[in-house]
């Protein structure tokens, strides 16, 4: 029992770890107006809604201030656009205070620390990465899926549902485009988190190769 509680906070402070950078990543991409303008040159068609790719570049670095909270007008979005636009801005407020998750992480590392169970450690790890593993596969199988239900848990309201024959903004960001920045989250992502226990696990491994080897 103690152990199963063990590894059930190792699992929470992994994934509250988790839970802060990736909104740290998330705003850092979507903060980007370079970003935006290299993927609708690469992705988006505008072609029936009469957008010049030319527009591309001034609109990305546009969307990179507003989500950065500069004060932006946008002409080519009507107010259906402007308004989804500006609960995206919302929540990157919201996700530039995840920093404060670190508190209880510390808290529950503190207490694990304190307990010092390496196999119940590994146990948490290995939860969390069966976790992950499996949402990671949906996301893989059924990526349209996935990024209907995120936007349904992430949006109070059903501003982000366009229409590609008279919204440019879902012509600006088609799924191939999500696809691609998704992947490039998780370059960002992954690395990041996975040093974690892997820090811990070494550190710990040292830790009991040192304590047999003593006299």
């Amino acid at each position: 029992m103690k152990r199963t509680l063990y590894a059930a906070g190792t699992a929470l402070c992994l994934l509250l770890l988790l839970i802060v950078i990736l909104c740290a990543a998330v705003t850092h991409l979507g903060r980007d107006g370079e970003l935006y303008a290299r993927c609708f040159h690469a992705f988006a068609d505008t072609r029936a809604l009469g957008l010049p790719t030319d527009a591309y570049d001034g609109i990305g670095q546009a969307l990179g201030d507003y989500f950065s909270g500069e004060a932006v007008d946008f002409p080519y979005f009507n107010a259906r656009e402007k308004a989804h636009l500006a609960d995206i801005q919302a929540l990157f407020r919201l996700f530039d205070r995840a920093w404060l998750l670190v508190i209880p992480a510390a808290a529950i590392a503190f207490w694990l620390l304190k307990k010092r169970d390496f196999r119940g450690f590994l146990l948490g790890c290995g939860c969390t990465a069966v976790l992950l593993g499996a949402l990671a596969a949906y996301i893989a199988v059924d990526f349209e899926g996935a990024f209907l239900l995120m936007h349904r848990l992430l949006f109070t309201n059903e501003l982000w549902l366009l229409n590609p024959q008279t919204d440019l903004l879902i012509c600006l960001m088609p799924e191939a485009m999500f696809i691609y920045l998704a992947g490039r989250l998780a370059l960002l992502v992954i690395p990041a988190w996975l040093l974690i226990p892997t820090l811990i696990i070494l550190g710990g491994t040292i830790k009991w190769n040192r304590s047999r080897c003593a006299p």
